[in-house]
Formats: structure tokens, sequence, C-alpha cells
């Protein structure tokens, strides 16, 4: 009974987030990453608050930032599979895959098991979808 009211709770705490973010109105403003050379916006600033992951954001403009030689627009797709295991796919706009990274076991994703947030990384800037 204890697993299930944890799964529960963060099934919602999930669903929060995620409506949080698809919400967010953008002030169009940009950050500079102090520690690597990518931009990103205020919607991503608020997504690493609710994410408690700054990490993981960093990790994500880092590969596609590599990955951006190949294409300037690279689309970044945070997955939770059913089993509870993450990953995180960049692709192409037009969604061939370019590369897939396993989450580590111990960051927080706040994603329901089964479904994935977007985000866009074009030019040197990490933005929600809702900012383009």
């Amino acid at each position: 009974m204890e697993v299930l009211a944890h799964y529960i709770k963060e099934e919602s705490k999930s669903k929060v987030v995620r409506e949080k973010i698809e919400n967010f109105k953008s002030s169009g403003g940009l950050n500079l990453h102090p520690d690597f050379p990518f931009y990103y916006t205020d919607g991503i600033k608020y997504a690493m608050s609710l994410f408690e992951e700054h990490k993981l954001f960093l990790d994500m403009a880092m590969r596609a930032f590599a990955l951006s030689r190949e294409d300037e627009f690279i689309v970044i797709r945070l997955c939770r599979g059913r089993n509870n295991d993450c990953w995180i796919e960049y692709c192409k706009r037009s969604r061939e895959l370019l590369k897939k990274i396993r989450v580590p076991a111990n960051v927080h994703v706040p994603v329901t098991p089964g479904f994935s947030m977007c985000f866009y990384f074009i030019g040197r800037t990490l933005l929600l979808p809702t900012e383009f």
C-alpha cells in the first residue's frame, strides 16, 4: 500500500510539473550558462527550478550542442518508460534519432511513466517548445 501511495504522489507531482511547464508564459529573456557556452530561456530556467536537477539540463544542452554540428535544430525528448527507466533522445527536426542516452537511476526525473517531455536546442539556445 505504501508503494502505491508513493507512486500516486510521484505521478501527481509529475502531472503538476508538466502542466506548469506547458502553461509557462515566457518573457523572451535569455540567460547565458556560467559554465558552458549556451543560452537558455526563462522557460528552461523555470523548468530547472521545478525539476531541481540543474545538472540534467546542463548535460542535455552539452550533448545537443555537440550534435548541433549535424543539425542546427535538435529536438530533445526526456522520457520515462513503463518500467520507470529514463532516457533522453536527441533527434533532428524530422524526428530522425541522433542519439539516445540513459539517465542514471539516482537522477530524479518528474515525468510520468509512459510519457515524455520535449525541449528544443536551436543554435546555442535551449528552450521549451512553447517558446519557439
